[in-house]
């Protein structure tokens, strides 16, 4: 309504009906699904003072280390010079003239590794070999495909299993920032269910990243989490609950209150407030003032947001009926 284009990362299919009725794209992320991102991808864009391939290798070992797990530092060494070779065999080097050339794939670093000769680099290999010829081969080792142009862009990757959810989030997200800095206009990011990120520290620092350099590109972030502790348990966690210009608190459960009252200096009102709270009730944030709200929905916005099994089954069966009268 404001010319914002909005992009959403869904992990659990909450945003599909809305997405359907105001005309967005819905991109199922999955082994069956069309739609590819190529980690490797560069922005194309020259900015004075800034090596583009150098912020991408550093982006890459993030994503690398949330497959891979913990690296020892002559690992990470060794992952380095292999992304810089990776790139090389490319082409593709910190001249920004060369990097429009096309970005190699995640085989091309299985390739490299292998041809290092080195036990530690065949180790490396060794853990992304399933995503190159294995088991979960072409999810992430395919040139890019998408192109947002729709003005309301949802990102669902419910079909991926738990422990994909928070590699293909990082993949999602850091295709998504390589295209805001490549076209910056006005834009809002929602991340839902941000507790994933959070699990890992590369994956955790990475969003904290957007959060703070968000402003330069235009882009406004909003992140959705109902796992509280495991987002707060992290210091990147709470520095971007914290840094937030506008927070929004509903219903907490008592194991969770007391971490949620330190963090946002709930008064004991507030905090029998929350644990007391109705659906759709909460306390909204901004800077300094703290008022308690109630979110009510239209008959039309409710039946388009609500994630009710019992709503939602009454919904399909609805439906259904509606189609055999026809």
């Amino acid at each position: 309504m404001f010319g914002t284009e909005i992009i959403v990362i869904d992990p659990e299919e909450e945003y599909k009906t809305l997405c359907q009725a105001i005309g967005g794209e819905y991109i199922t992320f999955s082994f069956s699904s069309d739609a590819k991102i190529n980690p490797f991808d560069l922005s194309g864009v020259y900015e004075e003072g800034e090596n583009e391939l150098g912020l991408k290798i550093l982006s890459l070992h993030g994503f690398f280390k949330v497959i891979m797990g913990d690296l020892t530092p002559s690992e990470d060494a060794l992952l380095d010079r292999a992304l810089v070779a990776t790139y090389k065999a490319k082409g593709i080097t910190p001249d920004p003239a060369t990097q429009q050339n096309e970005p190699p794939l995640m085989e091309d670093l299985y390739k490299v590794l292998i041809g290092m000769e080195d036990a530690s680099a065949k180790g490396l290999a060794d853990r992304i070999e399933r995503f190159v010829k294995g088991s979960l081969v072409g999810i992430f080792n395919q040139q890019s495909n998408i192109d947002i142009k729709n003005t309301f862009t949802v990102f669902s990757i419910k079909d991926l299993e738990n422990e994909l959810r928070p590699i293909a989030m990082y993949l999602i997200l850091d295709f998504i920032w390589t295209r805001i800095k490549n076209d910056i206009r006005k834009r809002l990011l929602i991340v839902d269910e941000a507790w994933y990120l959070m699990q890992h520290p590369d994956s955790a620092s990475f969003m904290y990243g957007i959060a703070k350099r968000a402003r330069k590109y235009y882009l406004g972030l909003t992140t959705i989490t109902q796992d509280v502790e495991d987002f707060l348990n992290t210091d990147y966690g709470r520095a971007i609950v914290t840094n937030s210009s506008i927070q929004i608190l509903l219903k907490q459960s008592p194991a969770a209150i007391d971490q949620v009252a330190d963090t946002f200096y709930l008064s004991e009102g507030e905090k029998h407030l929350l644990l007391s709270a109705d659906v759709g009730e909460g306390i909204f944030f901004a800077g300094p003032n703290h008022v308690a709200v109630r979110i009510v929905a239209s008959e039309d916005e409710h039946s388009l947001v609500t994630t009710n099994p019992q709503e939602l089954a009454e919904m399909r069966q609805k439906a259904a009926d509606i189609q055999k009268q026809f």
